[in-house]
C-alpha cells in the first residue's frame, strides 16, 4: 500500500501496487483407507517446509500441527469457507494441499491475503466474503491478489470499490524498497487503529489519487512526504524517517503498519546510505512491483 495505511479502514481511498511475488496452492484429491483428512504442507521461497498439519474431515479436527497458531488460523479459513459453501470438502475424498510462498515470511507481502484468495478459488466462493468473515483488515491485499493491477481501493462494507488504473512512470529507477529488519504485526496495529474524522479521510483519499496520477518525480516525492506527515500527526507518532533516518537526503514512506516490513525510499544514493546503516534488503522498485 503506497498511500492510505490505517485510514483505509475508515473508508479512505488507498493507492496500492501489486508485487511480483505471491503464493501458489496445489490441491490433489485421493481416496484413503483411513478417515478422510487434509494433509497440508507449506513451503517457503527456498522450497523448505515451514508449516504442516493434518486435519480430519468433515469437522476439521486438528490431529497434528507443526505450529499451533498457524494451524488455528488455517482452520479458521477453512471453516469460514465451508460456511460460505456447505459443499466444500464434502464427499469421499481426502486431500493433499501444498502452498508455495514466493517471498520470505518476514517480508509482510501478504501470506494471509494470498492464501485467502487461493482458498476462495478452491472453495468456489467470493474471496472478500471469506476475508471479512475471518479478519478485520481492509481487504486491499485480497483485491491485489485477485486483480494483480495498480488499484485505487475504497472499503464499502463487504463490497469494496476497486478501480483498476494504469501506472507506469519514468522515475521508478529512483525508487527502492528497504526492509526494516523486523516484521510488523498487522492485526495488532488494526486493533489499535485510530479514529479518523471526515476531513482527514478526505485528505488521505485526495493524496492517494494525486500520487496515482502524478507524472513528476519531485511532486511524487512531495506527495509521499505529505501522506507520511499527515499520518504522523493523526497517529501521534514520529515518521520512520524522523525516528530512524533523520540524516537521509530523500523520502522515506511507510507501507502498511508503521514500524516494520518495508518502506519506500527515493534518491540516487539510497543503496549506499541504507547499506551503511545495516539494512541489507534493498530491492529496486522494478524488481518488487509487477508491471
Amino acid at each position: 500500500m503506497i498511500c492510505g495505511e490505517y485510514a483505509v479502514l475508515g473508508g479512505a481511498t488507498a493507492f496500492v501496487l501489486p508485487t511480483k511475488a505471491g503464493q501458489g496452492l496445489r490441491v490433489s484429491e485421493h481416496l484413503s483407507q483411513e478417515s478422510r483428512h487434509i494433509d497440508w504442507i507449506s513451503y517457503d521461497k527456498h522450497g523448505n517446509i515451514w508449516f504442516q498439519c493434518k486435519l480430519i474431515l468433515p469437522y476439521l479436527i486438528l490431529e497434528y500441527s507443526s505450529d499451533q497458531t498457524v494451524a488455528i488460523q488455517l482452520v479458521r479459513f477453512l471453516t469460514n469457507a465451508k460456511v460460505l459453501n456447505p459443499l466444500f470438502l464434502e464427499g469421499t475424498y481426502s486431500y493433499k494441499v501444498e502452498s508455495y510462498l514466493e517471498f520470505d515470511l518476514d517480508e509482510g507481502l501478504g501470506s494471509s491475503s494470498t492464501l485467502t484468495n487461493n482458498i476462495a478459488q478452491w472453495a468456489g466462493i467470493n474471496a472478500f466474503s471469506l476475508h471479512f468473515n475471518a479478519f478485520k483488515g481492509s481487504g486491499f491485499d485480497v483485491a491485489m491478489a485477485m486483480k494483480g493491477k495498480p488499484l485505487l481501493y475504497t472499503m464499502n462494507g463487504n463490497n469494496p470499490v476497486i478501480d483498476v488504473i494504469e501506472w507506469s512512470k519514468d522515475f521508478t529507477d529512483k525508487l527502492y524498497f528497504v526492509h526494516l529488519n523486523k516484521k510488523q504485526n498487522s492485526r495488532s496495529e488494526i486493533a489499535n487503529n485510530p479514529q479518523f474524522n471526515h476531513a482527514q479521510l478526505a485528505q488521505i483519499s485526495r493524496i492517494s489519487k494525486l500520487i496515482s496520477a502524478n507524472d513528476d518525480y519531485f511532486e511524487f516525492c512531495l506527495l509521499l512526504e505529505l501522506a507520511e506527515n499527515e499520518l504522523s500527526q493523526i497517529l501521534g507518532r514520529p515518521t520512520i524517517k524522523q525516528e530512524l533516518f533523520p540524516d537521509f537526503h530523500g523520502t522515506v514512506k511507510s507501507l502498511g503498519a508503521w514500524g516494520g516490513d518495508y518502506v519506500l525510499v527515493t534518491g540516487t544514493d539510497a543503496i549506499e546510505y541504507f547499506t551503511s546503516k545495516g539494512y541489507e534488503r534493498i530491492i529496486p522498485f522494478t524488481d518488487m512491483i509487477l508491471n
